[in-house]
């Protein structure tokens, strides 16, 4: 087992702007980088999440496209992408701060179809953050500058609200009362980060780089021509493990018009649309291959739909994936695997047999010991913890009899009274 060391900081340049949930660290789409792009190479990452890969390849001098299916992901990853010089980011940040005053009057919640919005914040941080929003809408045009701050206000609004910390799902806990911060000062150190994430940007990003984030397309319909990219780097959605619109719930709802989501039936097709949706839209008949290795009618009913969705979905992607990438370019691709009834699921090695089927190959494999657990929800004794991530190198038109083990014990059951808060 190959070990990546966690003693650099994770969050250098602008990865630390806005919290996501299960967000893999930037020392694995460095690794990848180092390993197999060249000069000139042309990145894909086509489950983006928060742009970490895009990130890492624009300090490396590498342009990349950056696919998400979900509209507050591609607002983070243009944010944290696009270099903006220091001077006018400085001068939009003193000028919102001025014009920022409470909202008066009658509060509305921001999402049609949100009621009770009252219970995520109180009165006072529900005005504070209204005029926030308002007073960055009126001090910067459309583009980079306003997307920079819209950004930055959405990373403070889960600490200032009513609701847990830490959990993965967003809900405001009856037996551990949070008392939030004030919004003003947790603005301005906000604020204080980002700029400074910015400028080391601005210090380390190649000028001939480019970051592209599509509108349109997704992992299972990646808008290129064939033979485009040399190389893939991704973290994809885990099966049933996190469910990232609801982790950043309170987030969609403030944005709404910005998201394009204007109402709560809108964010709640965007849940169940997203590969490993726990409550996927539809079940499809797995590949043939999915149904030799894993025996899908002992698995709970309740599980059933998400594994047979989500294989169905990857191997569409595994699909597209082939046809994007040049011959010969590799595809790094990191996973852990997850926890039923009846013990762990191999997802690695699931999906290495499903990407073989396609004509990539599995070239290199090892797997690296995770050693922070932001998210703790114990889920009464249901849920577990994924102590492995498996890092997978593919590889287009390789012919691979190479083998990795179950690894068994890299996910485990807890208790919740083990679980630390």
């Amino acid at each position: 087992m190959v070990s990546l060391s966690l003693t650099n900081r994770t969050n250098l340049l602008t990865h630390g702007l806005h919290r996501f949930p299960a967000k893999y660290i930037p020392q694995v789409p460095r690794w990848g980088l180092d390993s197999y792009a060249a000069l000139g190479s042309y990145v894909l990452d086509p489950f983006a999440g928060s742009g970490t890969t895009n990130l890492e390849a624009a300090a490396h001098g590498y342009s990349s496209v950056a696919l998400e299916i979900n509209p507050l992901s591609r607002l983070i990853i243009r944010a944290k992408n696009t270099p903006i010089p220091d001077d006018e980011l400085e001068a939009a940040a003193k000028r919102v701060r001025a014009a920022w005053r409470p909202h008066e009057g009658p509060l509305r919640a921001p999402m049609a179809g949100v009621v009770n919005f009252d219970h995520w914040f109180s009165d006072a941080t529900w005005r504070q953050l209204a005029g926030l929003k308002d007073a960055v809408k009126s001090e910067t045009e459309p583009g980079a500058i306003r997307e920079f701050f819209l950004v930055v206000f959405s990373s403070i609004i889960r600490a200032v609200s009513n609701a847990d910390d830490q959990s993965q799902k967003t809900y405001v806990s009856g037996t551990r009362i949070k008392s939030p911060p004030p919004v003003t000062s947790t603005w301005d150190n906000a604020v204080r980060r980002s700029l400074s994430g910015m400028s080391e940007l601005n210090q380390t990003a190649a000028r001939h780089t480019h970051v592209t984030v599509p509108d349109t397309g997704n992992a299972l319909d990646i808008p290129f021509e064939a033979n485009t990219f040399d190389l893939a780097v991704t973290s994809p959605p885990y099966l049933d493990s996190v469910d990232y619109p609801y982790n950043l719930m309170l987030e969609h709802f403030w944005l709404a018009d910005e998201l394009g989501l204007p109402s709560r039936q809108d964010f709640n097709q965007l849940r169940h649309g997203q590969v490993g949706a726990k409550n996927p839209a539809s079940a499809e008949d797995p590949p043939r291959f999915i149904s030799d290795l894993l025996e899908v009618e002992t698995l709970p009913e309740y599980r059933r739909t998400a594994v047979l969705s989500y294989f169905a979905m990857m191997d569409q992607h595994f699909s597209e994936m082939a046809r994007v990438l040049k011959d010969g370019a590799r595809y790094v691709f990191v996973v852990g695997n997850s926890g039923t009834k009846i013990g762990p699921l191999p997802i690695h090695k699931a999906l290495i047999g499903l990407a073989q089927t396609h004509g990539l190959g599995l070239e290199h494999a090892f797997g690296y010991r995770l050693r922070r657990h932001y998210m703790k929800f114990p889920r009464a004794g249901r849920g577990g913890i994924i102590l492995v991530d498996w890092v997978l190198t593919l590889r287009k038109g390789l012919q691979s009899d190479l083998e990795v083990p179950d690894l068994v014990d890299s996910h485990v059951e807890v208790d919740p009274r083990a679980v630390a808060y």
